[in-house]
């Protein structure tokens, strides 16, 4: 108890009764009824939030007279609040800190027990925090993802010279936000699109927790640009070249290629590579956990994958040892190119109101992403369902699914004649 140890460390509480200004003024019978806090000389107060007329206060009792309306009710709120405080006091000298005036005030303000505080963060505080926990089930991934959108606020705030916090996360700064991302710093309305899914996820997070209260972000119009893009995908020729293509002068270029002809068989992401090993295969099947989103996903070994995990059946998974994503994607390039992938490939972005027309080789667009697309899009050709090829990339639904199917409109003429011809 507080009262057992305010001889050593000076440390007493004690209702009593002050008079607002207001009440001085117009010479009310009323006054506050506050906490004092004492301790080696230092005084602080928490208010009660309570009125009382003086001739309902015991104050040798520390309580409230019987004879006010109430008064039962009254005083176990008031001991509460006591309570509060003496606990506060206790759990800090037990564990031998000092509970000095500030402290044991920003304890109780903020409202929790002992030394335990409920942090008022602000929106950049709070997304450490968030990504902080996000790390236990969130893939390294989409930690840097959010990461790196996070910079690209910040990056907004030093141009625009505002303070982002809850309350101006609104359209004002919508509209501000994509000027300065898409016409000050050139960047893609997708990347745009991207930034601000990141940024309504923590919103979300923040406002159930009750941290936010501004709701701006629900607005309709605050929304996420998703536009079409016509990334490539590689033709069962295409790789057939790229797997014939003769790499022994160079094992680099060679661990490479057939990392990547793995994924577009497989159709598993770079960041799953790594994580094959011989016990997730049985009865000709890879069955594997996916880090991105944590799912099983089984997978049958087509010929390509068998020759692959055979040639490399001494090392610790059955696959050449891997690179680093960047590294990976320029020999990929240098891959493409000594096959003659040269097919110009016109890619179109939109930078705010601007449309942006680019003319590339197509192997110039080659990327370790590549192969998952590669996949999708020739199980498609083949005849294979839909919904099979679904449980096999881990696409949860349809239209993400069908952002990966990447068939020009002459392949897709050609494939309905395929169709109707079967049928007829």
């Amino acid at each position: 108890m507080l009262s057992q140890i305010n001889h050593k460390n000076m440390a007493t509480l004690k209702f009593v009764l002050n008079k607002s200004q207001h009440q001085r003024k117009i010479k009310s019978k009323e006054s506050m009824l506050m906490l004092r806090y004492t301790h080696k000389k230092e005084v602080t107060y928490f208010t009660a939030h309570k009125n009382i007329d003086e001739k309902y206060w015991d104050d040798k009792a520390q309580q409230v007279k019987r004879s006010y309306s109430g008064s039962d009710r009254f005083n176990i709120y008031i001991k509460t609040i006591k309570q509060k405080v003496e606990d506060i006091v206790n759990g800090l000298l037990i564990s031998g800190e000092d509970p000095t005036k500030d402290y044991v005030k920003r304890l109780y303000s903020n409202g929790k027990e002992l030394q335990e505080k409920k942090n008022q963060y602000s929106f950049f505080e709070y997304t450490e925090v968030y990504l902080e926990i996000s790390k236990k089930h969130k893939s390294l991934g989409t930690i840097k993802a959010y990461k790196t959108s996070l910079n690209q606020l910040k990056k907004y705030e030093k141009y625009a010279k505002v303070k982002l916090d809850w309350h101006n996360i609104d359209m004002n700064f919508y509209y501000d936000f994509l000027d300065f991302y898409t016409g000050v710093q050139g960047l893609t309305n997708n990347g745009f699109g991207k930034v601000i899914k990141i940024i309504k996820v923590i919103l979300n997070d923040a406002t159930e927790k009750g941290f936010n209260s501004n709701n701006a972000f629900h607005h309709k119009n605050f929304k996420t640009i998703k536009e079409e893009v016509n990334n490539i995908y590689l033709s069962e020729e295409e790789l057939e070249a790229i797997i014939n293509l003769d790499l022994k002068k160079s094992a680099v270029l060679e661990r490479v290629r057939d990392l990547f002809v793995f994924g577009c068989y497989t159709g598993l992401r770079f960041s799953d590579f790594s994580q094959v090993k011989p016990e997730h295969i049985a009865d000709n099947k890879l069955r594997i956990k996916t880090i991105k989103t944590d799912e099983w996903v089984t997978i049958p070994l087509l010929d390509q994958v068998k020759v692959i995990m055979e040639k490399y059946k001494d090392q610790p998974n059955s696959l050449p040892k891997s690179c680093v994503n960047q590294t990976m994607n320029r020999h990929l390039k240098e891959i493409g190119s000594l096959v003659g992938i040269d097919e110009k490939v016109l890619k179109i972005r939109n930078k705010g109101k601007e449309r942006i027309e680019e003319s590339y080789s197509k192997w110039e667009l080659i990327c370790t992403h590549t192969a998952r697309r590669s996949f999708a899009t020739n199980m498609f050709k083949r005849g294979v369902p839909t919904r099979v090829i679904m449980q096999i990339t881990g696409h949860r639904t349809e239209k993400a699914f069908s952002s990966y199917i990447k068939i020009s409109q002459e392949e897709n003429a050609d494939l309905m004649l395929k169709y109707l011809d079967k049928s007829a």
